[in-house]
């Protein structure tokens, strides 16, 4: 995935993960509700933790060559 398409992902779920924490702080304490703001939160993390390994493979593989 190219820099534009992790961008929007990031975006994306920022607003997700904003939207359904703004549900929660309101009190709408509800499974749902605490269920997408924990899935968004570790796609987050996910993506991140993907971003950083990946770069991190291609500055290994740049100083083997």
């Amino acid at each position: 995935m190219n820099n534009g398409g992790f961008f929007f992902l990031y975006v994306l779920l920022t607003l997700n993960t904003l939207r359904y924490g703004t549900y929660i702080l309101e009190g709408n304490i509800s499974t749902y509700y605490i269920a997408m703001f924990s899935l968004n939160l570790l796609a987050i993390l996910f993506t991140i933790t993907y971003r950083a390994v990946k770069a991190k493979k291609a500055s290994e593989a740049d100083i083997m060559k």
